[in-house]
Parts: structure tokens; C-alpha cells; sequence
């Protein structure tokens, strides 16, 4: 996996994916058990890219079309190589409409990253007028 690869946690991505961190981990142990292969980090803990996202679009669609979890999770399992294992023309195989998707998952984390570095840099500025608001008054008495 490369260093710029996005990547999400399990409660990012059912959000997206507006399902519950339960079902998406349901899907996870089954994809799994049909050795689909997950990035885990340091504590063991599963971490998704972006092919995983697209994985998990596709299972809901197929779930949403009413075919059975066992078949599209073996449709899906059947399909799909490992990721090691795949081309560079088969990694870049999207439509417009998945890349307007990832781009604009990329850019909400992205605000929402710079919007919670503004907050604290607020907050800080706001301790540190309050406290020479209060010395001020210190001062008078």
C-alpha cells in the first residue's frame, strides 16, 4: 500500500456507507473468511483503502438487488485478487463517478482535519487572552 493512500476506520467507512460498524464488521470476518485480504495496523485493528470502499459499495449493491450474503460474497471474493497482485491499469479502472467520490471523501477529511487544527489553535489563543484578561484585573484590585 502506498504512503498516500487513503485510509479509513471502520466507523468513517459505515458511516459512508450508511450502515452500522456491526454490519460493516459482519462483512469484514465474511470477506475475510473468503481470504479477502484487510490492511491491519499496529493494534491489530482493521484499516480500509480505498479498494476496500468500492468492495463494500458493491456488496451493499448486490445485497440491495436481493442476492443472497453468501453469493455476492463469493462473486465478490471470486473477482477480486489480492491486492499485491493486480496490475497498474486495473488499480486505475474507475469510473467518474467513483473518483468524484473518492475525491470528495479526500476533501471532506481533509476540512474536516483543518477545521479541528483551527479549533485548537482558537482555543489556545482564547486561554491565552483570557488569562492576560484576568491578570489585568488581578492588577487593579
Amino acid at each position: 500500500m502506498s504512503e498516500q493512500e487513503m485510509q479509513y476506520t471502520a466507523k468513517d467507512l459505515a458511516s459512508s456507507l450508511d450502515v452500522t460498524t456491526s454490519t460493516l464488521r459482519r462483512w469484514a470476518i465474511a470477506l475475510e473468511s473468503a481470504h479477502y485480504p484487510f490492511q491491519r495496523n499496529e493494534k491489530g485493528q482493521r484499516i480500509y483503502t480505498e479498494q476496500d470502499i468500492a468492495t463494500f459499495e458493491e456488496l451493499k449493491k448486490l445485497l440491495g438487488e436481493k442476492m443472497t450474503f453468501a453469493d455476492a460474497i463469493q462473486q465478490l471474493t471470486g473477482h477480486n485478487k489480492p491486492k499485491e497482485k493486480q496490475s497498474e491499469t486495473e488499480k486505475l479502472n474507475v469510473t467518474a463517478e467513483e473518483l468524484e467520490k473518492l475525491v470528495s471523501r479526500a476533501v471532506k477529511k481533509a476540512v474536516k482535519k483543518e477545521r479541528e487544527k483551527l479549533f485548537k489553535q482558537m482555543k489556545k489563543q482564547m486561554k491565552k487572552q483570557m488569562k492576560k484578561e484576568l491578570e489585568k484585573l488581578k492588577d487593579k484590585n
